[in-house]
């Protein structure tokens, strides 16, 4: 085909092609994948990419289209062959949808204020909508061999809502659909990348009338090959993208001693004051991982947040606005933090830990003006979910995560466990609560801190406050939330019976006065538990406070139950019955 031929085919065939069936495809894909993020900021990354596969379905069906020609009673007569039309259709409608698919992922990602749309998996997501698109028109080829009115569509389309409900629905060892933090997300996209080989050896083949057989048949096995050589290539880069996006750092790490590396997430994670926020991370197991949300003091008027720590009354001690003042695990050689003990439980886990320096126990997501000279940033939801992505993008295999929480840190474990488990859904998640078991479910505490304060409950996942208004988003119903959506979840907690310190900034919410922590511990495991969710428990007598940091760690043992056997045969076996002090107040 010389140019002389060609540009008149091109405009004879943009005027020939069915347009319609595309632009309505794509009118609707735009809508599906950019009108929720613009309406709220609970959506996932996993959300986010199912959205996004639905509008590529959507373009995928205009395409079926692609190839219908009222004239094909006519066209074998023709001295240009099908194959050539049907390469000019789709040389004419693949940059449209090219760059439509680029406009609609481009706005995905600035469109709301959510963190999600930063993480969606941009290659592999084009990769899939190239699949799709290359499976219906070579539906619709096919389609054009076995029809005589050119009417290609009405079969192709069907065919590609059957082609995708069955990879929908594909077991595991062969699944297309995954979510992005599966472990077997890359591999998954090897199959893709057959399948679109396959799709378009289909087109090529489907594409030619049969008497000229013998005159494309060379042909066509040369562009098979370059075909099969692309998609070999595209397979090799994921492959190549995959290894390079879990490689372990440069930096050699001694996974039998303490040997912490730094991370600085960077984007929008940030302490209190507003200055860098980082984690820390030890390299030693990668199936198994522990998410350490360290405790610290929270905060959620003028004097608790101000950052001074001058201790003058009203102010939280404890309470770390900046990335220097906070725990560091390198700087702590006991408790939990010796793992060269053989004793230890976790001695050999690769750990993810979190230090809070937002006042906000790993919850918030709002800029509080607390006064013209004080404006803090409570973004410990979004320094969290930052940890968890680095989590799952380094630990894709991990078959165990154990998310503890301490003091401060264990209110938000559970709902930090239901997003492990959206991001590793194949991995058993446990989750272990130390010392928040006396935080109360007061609506007015719920509404002023949760709500105002810390804008928790708009920052949370829609799963974790579904069906419950603000005031009564309690702390107790952070762990029946989380059951009720992700129920495989092992849920245990641990508290001493008096601790004066592990909830002194809520005791004013608490019934009593003073109120008895023994009795409002009670009180809040009975209600979890009411609400369908199995609690382990240990409760060790006495006013202590602090387990993890403290030898004590392995001595402490309660009814001849060690609290370290207990917490290994929670994490890797059946879980342990519960453990309760008899008489408490010693």
């Amino acid at each position: 085909m010389n140019t002389r031929t060609l540009y008149p085919l091109l405009r004879s065939t943009a005027h020939a092609i069915t347009w319609r069936p595309m632009v309505v495809g794509a009118a609707l894909g735009s809508p599906i994948l950019l009108v929720p993020p613009a309406l709220t900021a609970r959506l996932t990354t996993t959300h986010l990419t199912t959205l996004a596969r639905i509008a590529a379905i959507c373009v995928a069906l205009g395409a079926a289209f692609l190839l219908d020609d009222p004239a094909t009673r006519s066209t074998p007569t023709l001295p240009t062959p099908r194959l050539a039309r049907n390469l000019v259709r789709v040389t004419l409608a693949a940059p449209a949808a090219a760059l439509w698919w680029t406009l609609t992922l481009g706005l995905a990602k600035t469109t709301g204020h959510h963190a999600a749309a930063a993480h969606l998996p941009v290659a592999a997501l084009t990769l899939e909508a190239a699949t799709l698109l290359a499976a219906a028109l070579a539906l619709a080829a096919i389609a054009q061999r076995r029809t005589a009115d050119g009417n290609t569509g009405v079969i192709a389309a069907p065919a590609v809502l059957l082609l995708a409900a069955v990879a929908w629905f594909l077991p595991h060892p062969a699944a297309l659909i995954l979510t992005p933090t599966d472990p077997h997300w890359t591999a998954s996209h090897y199959r893709w990348t057959a399948v679109l080989a396959t799709a378009l050896v289909a087109f090529l083949w489907a594409s030619h009338e049969r008497e000229r057989r013998r005159v494309l048949h060379g042909r066509l096995t040369v562009i098979a090959v370059l075909v099969l050589l692309v998609g070999g290539g595209t397979a090799f880069a994921f492959r190549s993208d995959n290894e390079q996006r879990t490689a372990p750092p440069s930096r050699d790490v001694d996974t039998g001693t303490h040997a912490w590396r730094r991370i600085v997430p960077g984007g929008d994670c940030q302490c209190a004051n507003g200055g860098k926020f980082s984690f820390w991370e030890r390299q030693a197991d990668p199936t198994r991982v522990v998410l350490f949300l360290n405790g610290g003091g929270v905060c959620w008027d003028t004097t608790m947040c101000a950052f001074t720590s001058t201790g003058r009354p009203g102010e939280n001690d404890f309470y770390d606005w900046n990335d220097q003042g906070g725990q560091r695990p390198d700087d702590q050689r006991s408790g939990f933090f010796d793992l060269t003990r053989a004793d230890n439980p976790f001695a050999g886990y690769s750990i993810i830990y979190l230090s809070s320096c937002t006042g906000d126990a790993h919850l918030g997501n709002v800029a509080q003006k607390y006064s013209p000279k004080l404006t803090v940033q409570h973004r410990g939801y979004v320094n969290g979910t930052a940890a968890l992505d680095y989590l799952a993008t380094h630990y894709p295999s991990a078959a165990q995560v154990v998310v503890i929480g301490k003091t401060a840190g264990s209110i938000a474990a559970p709902l930090y466990g239901g997003l492990v488990a959206d991001r590793l859904p194949h991995a058993k998640v446990t989750v272990f609560g130390a010392q928040s078991g006396a935080w109360p479910d007061n609506p007015d505490f719920n509404a002023k801190v949760l709500g105002k304060a810390w804008g928790a409950y708009d920052a949370a996942p829609a799963w974790a406050i579904d069906g419950l208004t603000v005031r009564d988003w309690g702390i107790p119903r952070f762990w029946a939330q989380t059951t009720q959506h992700a129920p495989e979840l092992v849920m245990s907690r641990f508290d001493y019976a008096f601790d004066p310190h592990a909830a002194v900034e809520v005791t004013k919410w608490m019934p009593g006065s003073p109120p008895n922590l023994l009795a409002v511990i009670h009180t809040n495991e009975t209600a979890i538990e009411t609400a369908g969710v199995t609690l382990h428990s240990y409760t060790a007598p006495g006013d202590g406070h602090g387990i993890f940091e403290f030898d004590s760690f392995y001595d402490l043992e309660v009814h001849d139950v060690l609290l370290i056997d207990w917490l290994k045969q929670l994490a890797t076996g059946k879980p342990p019955g519960d453990v309760h002090c008899d008489k408490c107040n010693q």
